[in-house]
């Protein structure tokens, strides 16, 4: 029990690496993180612990029936689809399904192991990996402002944003939305001032991604707040907000941006149309789960030659990615699943920390990732499927 919780603490401190630290396959565009190796290693002890001790394992029956026939239906698709790609390409595709199996399971190992009163030292173990996280972020903003350099390795050339970690300043920015939802609602029902200073110091950290995707999903989960709980939370917010909208030359044109269709935005309406004609020519079943890179190859989306760097496997957009890779079929499984998490945290969401974090960060990863695919992301992933456990957890 001891080696599992180091196992947990372990995985979730792998936040800090993010994507610093990747192995990559030859001639694949593919890769793992340390944060897929230690899920995959504690979920595999888990499972060997519970056989060996014989320990009766507890499932949520309506999440983990809806994640079942999700992972049915991929799996249908991405078996349907081995007439349209390769050998190697069906099997480079299966892998990402396996990940997505092993995250799903975290949740598992989460609701058996941890303790209702045990709860709150998980969330706080996770504030603290997020604090580290945080000033790793605006260490690289100071020193390393410029990742141009990473282009050629496959990454953005992002400058003058906060990356942290991730190198992608939304994706971290989604860990910036996740730790503000936690840090406001345990200050408003713990009223110690550590919570509201980790808040402002988060925000701050988001501010300088300049990602317009985690400023609205952040907004979203102010308003969910401040609905449920307290409504002056939208009001500060929304004064620091127009702060930071007068004085940082950057905020106002990325929003001015936003509104105006820039080239970024250009670009993300191309990555939604490019996965809208994909879904349409395959409705039913898709084109296989996770062989969207090598489909877009086909249909001509990429330079020939060129995998699209590490976003070419997905599109702007997890549900239309979900859509065109496993059809109707597997997107009607993929929304219950997303129901059930959803029905999981809106029981005690007006009367409890745990339950308002977990709602308000649902509802902002969910708008986030209509914007970039973030509910796919491995460190995202892992801090969904860890909420979602803890909460099962605390409701046992």
């Amino acid at each position: 029990m001891k080696l599992l919780c180091i196992l947990l603490i372990s995985t979730l401190a792998s936040l800090i690496p993010g994507q610093l630290i990747r192995f990559s396959f030859s001639q694949s565009p593919g890769a793992i993180t340390i944060t897929d190796i230690l899920v995959s290693i504690t979920v595999l002890f888990f499972l060997i612990w519970a056989f060996l001790l014989k320990k009766s394992i507890k499932v949520p029956p309506r999440i983990f029936l809806a994640a079942t026939l999700f992972i049915l239906a991929a799996t249908s698709s991405t078996i349907l689809a081995a007439d349209n790609f390769s050998r190697k390409e069906i099997v480079i595709s299966s892998l990402f399904l396996v990940r997505f199996a092993f995250y799903f399971l975290i949740t598992i190992v989460l609701y058996n192991i941890v303790r209702k009163k045990e709860v709150i030292k998980w969330i706080n173990l996770f504030l603290s990996i997020g604090f580290v996280f945080i000033v790793v972020g605006i260490i690289q903003f100071v020193i390393f402002p410029d990742l141009s350099f990473l282009a050629s390795y496959g990454w953005d050339p992002h400058q003058a944003r906060i990356v942290s970690t991730l190198l992608d300043p939304n994706f971290s920015g989604g860990i910036f939305t996740t730790i503000i939802a936690f840090s406001i609602s345990l200050f408003l029902y713990k009223k110690k001032s550590v919570y509201l200073a980790l808040a402002v110091f988060s925000f701050f950290a988001l501010v300088l991604t300049f990602s317009r995707s985690s400023y609205l999903a952040t907004a979203f989960v102010i308003l969910t707040i401040g609905v449920l709980k307290s409504p002056k939370v939208i009001i500060s917010s929304l004064a620091v907000g127009l702060i930071a909208f007068l004085l940082i030359p950057q905020t106002r044109s990325r929003i001015i941006g936003a509104v105006t269709f820039d080239e970024t935005a250009r670009a993300r309406f191309i990555s939604w149309q490019n996965a809208l004609t994909v879904f349409k020519d395959h409705p039913l079943f898709g084109v296989g789960f996770n062989t969207y890179r090598f489909a877009q190859g086909r249909y001509g989306f990429f330079s020939p030659g060129d995998f699209g760097g590490h976003s070419g496997a997905g599109t702007d957009s997890s549900l239309l990615l979900i859509a065109a890779t496993t059809g109707i079929f597997g997107s009607t499984f993929y929304i219950f699943l997303l129901i059930s998490i959803l029905q999981l945290f809106v029981k005690k969401a007006g009367s409890h920390f745990l339950h308002l974090a977990s709602i308000a960060t649902f509802l902002g990863l969910i708008i986030h990732s209509q914007f970039v695919n973030s509910l796919f992301f491995p460190q995202i992933m892992l801090l969904f499927w860890f909420i979602v456990g803890l909460v099962l957890a605390y409701d046992s």
